[in-house]
């Protein structure tokens, strides 16, 4: 009995140690530049966090994994350029997001990556410099997001990483007002600049 109470322990000793060496865990943050295709204010002027978690595998030499788990900020804004002006539009977009990552190790640190996201919009609102909009007053928001992601991240060291994301919505985040559409142009997109750093624990 007591020996095969020590072969299972050490059978899941050995698994822990090739799990641990295989995935890695630790912590993300940064901020994006974003705004939203067809809302009629251009420029990546609406600024927004990212924090969250991460998990990565260890595909082999050269490709790996990751699996992200975070609040981001995404929206746009827009002020008025005549000067002595305070108008101002906010649209600000709160997600819970999990994005997955592709990634493939190049030799000198910098590696590509591509991926996939899914997100879910905690609450969206918009609002000018007399306040918020009222409910009636804003086109409804969908409540998923799916976007593709490309971007390129550096490994500074063993522990901290710095990635810069484009990502762009699949669907539209909203319909414009009416519902009206024209070929390809269905709705409201988002389009984001991401810039995080990673840390590894």
């Amino acid at each position: 009995m007591k020996l095969v109470l020590l072969s299972i322990l050490f059978f899941f000793g050995i698994s822990f140690h090739v799990l641990a060496q295989r995935f890695d865990a630790g912590f993300v943050g940064g901020m994006t530049a974003t705004q939203v295709d067809g809302d009629s204010h251009a420029g990546y002027n609406k600024i927004g966090p990212i924090g969250g978690i991460w998990v990565g595998c260890r595909l082999s030499s050269v490709f790996y994994s990751r699996m992200e788990i975070r609040y981001v900020q995404k929206g746009s804004y827009a002020k008025d350029p005549q000067e002595g002006s305070t108008s101002f539009y906010r649209m600000r977009l709160n997600y819970c997001e999990i994005p997955l990552f592709l990634g493939y190790r190049l030799r000198n640190g910098f590696n590509p990556l591509v991926g996939l996201s899914g997100g879910y919009l905690i609450k969206g609102k918009e609002m000018n410099e007399f306040g918020e909009f009222p409910p009636e007053d804003i086109q409804k928001f969908k409540k998923f997001e799916f976007a593709g992601l490309v971007g390129l991240e550096y490994n500074r060291s063993e522990r901290w990483a710095f990635y810069l994301v484009y990502s762009y919505s699949f669907f539209p985040i909203r319909s414009h007002n009416s519902n009206i559409t024209y070929r390809w142009n269905r709705g409201q997109y988002n389009n984001v600049l991401e810039l995080a750093v990673r840390y590894k624990l």
